[in-house]
């Protein structure tokens, strides 16, 4: 166990729950995988920052105490709670002290000193603005997962929240390429950590400020296609007491889950950021799934003839993925699917009653189009 006076020290407050847009819980934030829930010890080496970002309880003018992590002591905790089994990796951050290299060269400092301790477990780092290309080279040779966090989806709307953070394009956009870059020199992995193996990620701050869907849908889409990120956040803005912002209005839960579908529709369903648009209302999402928003808005593509369309256009279909796509593919390559008993064997009765009535059948008096339930 750790050592009584760990346990109480306030320490873990200021550096974990006042990082309130990073969702941290203290010990231990549960990192969501594919089919799966990581334990991480998730902490800012920092609170003590020179920014002023409107919405960040951890601005340089916040009336808080300050800590930091030394880099050794960090790493004395990571390793022992590491070894107990409790965690399984660690998420580091910061605020921005002195200056974005300063804190930077001390989060690799950790890293070293955990590697070099035989320490092979997950590391995920969040590096600054503005942080020299040496030091992104060496984060990515370190760190599993990689990246700077974006905080808006545009210059107008980052200048509004973050005043003195830097320049977007120069400072956060163009070190996401650097990453992006460093990742795609990295040697083929010879152990089982380390070399961005896992990608690149970035955060937004969802509805601190007037803004809209349509703006952070664009940028995620950018961040696909010219970066390769392997994913994008999106945090709802919550107002914290002390703040400049701390009379605004919370983003709703639902805006955020919606960003979320349609982000992995941009990353993993071929979909295109005009595919999304045409589903946009005054530059906000429908409340509801938006691949299902899309297939109503869409009555020229449906039903769609399995036998002919591409996986693309087969990805489009309510209730299909990557995986369903490519069994259905597949399928046809064996003989045509004409009637519904040949959809169900494919997918299963559940799924071949959802997807029917987008399909072109033969039996499709028995499937008039209606929305799925």
């Amino acid at each position: 166990m750790l050592p009584a006076a760990f346990r109480r020290s306030r320490k873990w407050k200021y550096l974990q729950l006042l990082s309130k847009w990073d969702r941290a819980v203290v010990p231990v934030y549960e990192a969501e995988a594919r089919e799966a829930s990581v334990p991480l010890l998730k902490v800012l080496l920092s609170s003590c920052c020179l920014n002023e970002c409107a919405y960040c309880g951890l601005r340089a003018g916040a009336r808080w105490p300050r800590y930091a992590w030394e880099p050794q002591e960090l790493v004395q905790v990571t390793l022992a709670l590491h070894r107990q089994g409790i965690i399984k990796g660690l998420f580091l951050s910061s605020t921005i002290e002195r200056d974005p290299d300063f804190t930077v060269e001390r989060q690799i400092e950790v890293l070293r000193m955990l590697r070099k301790s035989g320490y092979d477990g997950y590391v995920h780092l969040r590096l600054m603005p503005g942080v020299s290309r040496h030091l992104v080279r060496e984060a990515v040779e370190l760190a599993d997962r990689v990246g700077v966090n974006l905080e808006g989806p545009d210059s107008e709307v980052f200048d509004e929240i973050c005043p003195d953070k830097g320049d977007f394009e120069t400072d956060l956009v163009k070190r996401l390429a650097w990453i992006a870059e460093e990742v795609a020199r990295a040697s083929p992995l010879e152990r089982s950590w380390g070399r961005a193996r896992a990608g690149v990620d970035t955060q937004f701050v969802v509805g601190a400020v007037p803004d809209t869907d349509e703006q952070y849908l664009k940028m995620t889409d950018r961040l696909y296609r010219e970066f390769g990120l392997s994913r994008v956040y999106y945090s709802g803005f919550e107002p914290m007491q002390g703040t400049p912002l701390e009379g605004s209005r919370s983003c709703p839960p639902s805006r955020e889950y919606r960003l979320y579908q349609a982000s992995f529709l941009l990353r993993d369903y071929e979909f295109t950021f005009d595919d999304l648009r045409s589903i946009l209302r005054d530059g906000f999402l429908p409340n509801m799934d938006p691949k299902l928003a899309y297939a109503q808005n869409s009555p020229e593509l449906f039903p769609m003839d399995l036998n002919d369309a591409g996986r693309a256009q087969i990805m489009r279909i309510p209730g299909v993925g990557p995986a369903l796509a490519d069994a259905i593919v597949a399928a046809r390559e064996e003989r045509p699917i004409r009637a519904f008993k040949d959809l169900e064997e494919i997918l299963g009765l559940k799924l071949a009653r959802r997807v029917a009535p987008y399909v072109a059948l033969q039996d499709r008096k028995l499937w008039e189009w209606s929305e799925p339930r």
